[in-house]
């Protein structure tokens, strides 16, 4: 493995860990957000967002940061898979040896 390579494949965990983090911490959100109110509350901040759930605008503007690093996280990750070399030794993985004859 050459040093380019070897760099691709640690940006690529590095963003794959960047992903899997971001993608609990938004399923996290999604499951606090079906126990909020469905009414809004202007007092706290809570408005309307789309029809069911009412949010704060900053948890509104948290969600859609988190989607947009989970976005790029992903991207990044699949073209570091592709130029580190691990995408094709992942597709075409080596025979086995053949049975010994007798």
């Amino acid at each position: 493995m050459t040093t380019y390579q070897r760099a691709f494949y640690r940006i690529g965990q590095a963003s794959g860990i960047v992903l899997v983090i971001g993608f609990f911490w938004w399923a996290e959100l999604q499951m606090n957000y079906v126990g909020w109110p469905n009414f809004p509350q202007f007092e706290i901040g809570l408005t309307v967002n789309g029809i069911v759930v009412y949010t704060s605008p900053k948890d509104a503007e948290f969600s859609r940061h988190l989607i947009r690093t989970m976005i790029v996280s992903g991207a990044l990750m699949i073209i570091c898979l592709v130029f580190s070399g691990e995408l094709n030794r992942m597709l075409n993985r080596p025979k086995p040896p053949l049975p010994p004859e007798y």
